[in-house]
């Protein structure tokens, strides 16, 4: 609910909406979309004192004060649901002249190009506020004085191989420039109930950090310029004059896998030109099986025996003479290494500067790790940490250099990850609520959003369900779990229409894509085009997964209806979650294995790692059968292999079989993440089947095992008010950790040897709590609320 302050700025932001005359929202030309730009000189008799902005555009701006950039925004939005921003521009304002700028990426409405970037069907810019110097008070609204101009040089091409999602490179060759024109008022009013194209609502999330990227090192460097003033370039420390006539090939790589905006000063004595081609790179990699979505990827910085394949920026730049040029691409750039061309036209050009700044959402770590004992922990806790960041601007994003879309089965761990970091939630606030607002007809959320393209994956609307359970265990806001109760309801009830004679999900809509997980024998066909479906069961559409994710799921509902004081649907949930576990017994049990479809149309394709996890987790495995089903599956190369993602649920289900069980798998588990690290990654893969992309936040589970099971803190009750103690202390000799508890707190805990040849054990709270203890093969203890436990453990 907005304050009454809040509405009075969007009642004004709305009447404040321009954009330039007579657009045309297409082109002959292919493009994704158009860049124009807002500019408002003004001048001030002495410094600002104040100068309070409020600020939206669609789609996309980058505003900059005097030349600097200042913020990019809005927050992803969506039709339901439209951002706007908020900064006071004083500190960037002086004495005299001075100018704003907005440069509004528009993506054209009609079009399925670049679909992160959700637009309504009206392009425009809305700003309202006022500088202030002393008695000088100058109007900076939209309607007030700002001039426009469209700029052509830039296009945003389409159907190219490298860019099917996000079409943000950039192809800029130089025309004559359009006029300079007087924007248009749209002139909205919002009466009897009429909605503007943009719902307005105040950001809810920070703005992004930004921080600078070191992007020095030169594995080629094909030129007359000595390698050491390239470098020197590219640190800052000096420029470099290029003879006209030349060209020059560099491959770049960065310190660190980087998400930045990119920025290059160029000038020339003479009229010149200077053309680059900027080809970026995750990391060197091998010939594609099967380019773009199949790699092959192996020591990402080996240059000699890699090369460098992604999607490009073709750039053509006229540089006056005694006048800088510079070219910053629209967007953030994904790259660990990148390929530059440069090729300078008749006279002498001068490259002055080159920067690279890395932006994401500011996430404050609180939470630490130190174990000695363990070589690749440190490396892989922070790696981790770089994959979440990297993956995280204005939503969570899958992968920043192929998609940056946001999904709730990809988020919905990473949101988890992200509370035992910095027990933030305002960035996973947004994502509920934006899923919440996309919920279609039949009752699912969007499985992505906001998405210019709508897609629904079958289970992605049951990982919705499960963030707003997650979020009210970890911050215990009853009134915001209550709000999505009757949408909760509406998924559960589209899977309970969908129960067929057995008693088991089937039957699902043909454009539901009933993804599970990316796994090689789950592939495409020419009658099954879908990929990550289950072999077994495409032709009956009945695939056990769901069944037990439903079950799962219900029992999860019913415990949060229960604790939001709405217990009148718990029963119904848990009654339903029984019928069908006991339904996937009965038709989905070969009497050893839990089968990918039911067990009468089994064959070798229909066993999968997945099954006997979700089996586990679902309670259709009993408990007797749990570590059996778990280990014997984990170590058959037949069964279809759980990937980065779904080893969260799996270790789950490991945790849920038994100390024992889970321990054991423990030394094999990091397999993968250690190999990853071997190959010089510097974020967590995508997955190891595809090797699509360097960089994907639901490999970051390490995060979540570290501070769960290793560390043992888990927060059992609404609001992180419960927490039960249950160190691993088999699994490491000592550790010094620290984990977010919630908003407000936070725990450490400390364990090593004694001299006595037992382990000392700490637990400190910065605020106290109520908690449980249970140490290895020990029974539980109740402490009350506290916030400190010392206890001692002896494996004997």
């Amino acid at each position: 609910m907005v304050s009454a302050e809040e509405q009075r700025t969007i009642n004004e932001l709305q009447a404040n909406w321009i954009w330039v005359p007579d657009w045309v929202d297409s082109s002959k030309t292919n493009t994704a979309g158009r860049v124009v730009e807002f500019t408002r000189t003004f001048t001030l008799p002495a410094g600002a004192d104040s100068a309070p902005l409020h600020f939206s555009a669609d789609t996309r701006y980058k505003l900059y004060v005097n030349g600097r950039r200042v913020a990019v925004g809005p927050a992803r939005s969506s039709l339901q649901l439209w951002y706007y921003d908020t900064l006071d521009v004083a500190p960037f304002l002086r004495s005299g002249d001075n100018e704003i700028r907005f440069v509004v990426l528009r993506y054209f409405a009609a079009s399925r190009s670049a679909m992160p970037f959700e637009r309504t069907a009206y392009p425009g810019l809305t700003v309202i506020g006022s500088a202030r110097a002393g008695a000088t008070v100058v109007n900076l609204s939209s309607l007030a004085d700002w001039h426009a101009q469209v700029d052509s040089r830039i296009l945003f091409p389409m159907g190219l191989i490298d860019d099917g999602f996000l079409h943000i490179n950039e192809t800029i060759a130089p025309t004559a420039p359009n006029p300079v024109v007087k924007p248009v008022a749209y002139g909205i009013r919002t009466l009897n109930g009429e909605l503007s194209p943009w719902r307005l609502r105040p950001r809810v999330i920070p703005m992004p950090e930004e921080s600078g990227v070191a992007v020095n090192t030169l594995p080629l460097c094909q030129s007359t310029i000595p390698v050491q003033d390239w470098v020197a370039y590219l640190s800052g420390s000096k420029s470099i004059t290029l003879p006209g006539g030349s060209e020059h090939v560099l491959e770049l790589q960065a310190e660190v896998h980087s998400t930045a905006f990119l920025r290059w000063t160029f000038s020339a004595e003479k009229q010149s030109q200077v053309r680059l081609k900027i080809t970026y790179s995750e990391g060197y990699e091998q010939e594609p099986r099967a380019y773009p979505f199949f790699r092959t990827k192996a020591d990402r910085l080996d240059a000699q025996n890699g090369r460098i394949i992604g999607p490009k920026d073709h750039v053509a730049l006229d540089v006056p003479a005694s006048q800088d040029v510079v070219y910053e691409p629209f967007w953030f750039r994904t790259f660990r290494v990148l390929r530059l061309e440069i090729a300078v036209g008749p006279e002498t050009v001068s490259l002055l500067a080159f920067e690279a700044t890395q932006t994401n959402y500011p996430m404050t770590v609180k939470a630490s790790w130190t174990e000695p004992g363990d070589a690749h922990s440190a490396k892989i806790w922070d790696v981790s940490i770089r994959t979440m960041r990297n993956c995280m601007f204005d939503g969570y994003a899958d992968c920043p250099f192929y998609e940056q879309l946001q999904y709730s089965g990809d988020s919905r761990s990473v949101g988890l990850f992200h509370y035992l970091l910095s027990g933030d939630d305002r960035l996973m606030r947004q994502a509920i609520d934006n899923f919440a607002s996309s919920v279609t007809l039949d009752g699912l959320t969007q499985s992505r959003f906001p998405s210019h393209v709508p897609q629904i994956i079958a289970g992605f609307s049951l990982y919705w369900i499960l963030q707003v359970c997650d979020h009210h265990l970890f911050f215990g806001d009853k009134r915001y779990a209550r709000s999505f109760l009757p949408r909760i309801d509406g998924v559960l009830d589209f899977y309970d229409s969908h129960i067929d004679e057995l008693g088991l999900v089937s039957g699902m809509p043909e454009d539901v894509w009933q993804y599970v997980d990316w796994v090689t024998t789950w592939g495409a066909t020419d009658e099954h085009p879908d990929k990550g479906v289950p072999t077994s069961g495409r032709k009956s559409n009945r695939h056990t997964f769901f069944s037990m994710f439903y079950a799962y799921v219900l029992r999860k509902a019913a415990q949060l209806v229960r604790d939001v004081g709405r217990p009148g649907f718990a029963s119904e949930y848990e009654s339903r979650a029984a019928s069908v576990v006991e339904a996937v017994k009965t038709h989905c049990y070969d009497g050893r294995f839990f089968t990918d479809s039911t067990a009468d149309v089994a064959d070798d394709l229909a066993y999968s790692q997945h099954c006997q996890v979700f089996a586990v987790l679902s309670g259709a495995a009993a408990a007797e059968d749990r570590v059996r089903l778990l280990q014997e599956s984990f170590a058959d190369a037949r069964f279809s292999k759980c990937s980065y993602v779904m080893m969260f649920y799996a270790l789950r289900a490991f945790a849920l079989a038994g100390d024992d069980a889970y321990e054991t798998v423990w030394a094999k588990v990091w397999a993968p993440w250690r190999r990853m690290l071997a190959n010089n990654l510097t974020t967590w893969e995508e997955d190891d089947v595809r090797q699509r992309s360097d960089c994907h936040a639901w490999g970051s589970v390490p995060i979540y095992e570290y501070c769960t099971e290793l560390a043992g803190i888990r927060p059992t009750a609404p609001g992180s008010s419960k927490v039960l103690f249950k160190p691993r202390l088999n699994l490491s000799e000592a550790i010094d950790a620290k984990i977010a508890l919630g908003r407000d707190n936070l725990a450490r805990v400390s364990w090593k040897h004694t001299d006595a040849g037992k382990k000392q054990v700490d637990v400190w709270f910065e605020k106290p709590v109520d908690v449980t203890s249970i140490l290895p093969g020990g029974v539980e203890e109740q402490h009350g609320v506290v916030d400190h436990l010392s206890l001692t453990y002896s494996a004997s």
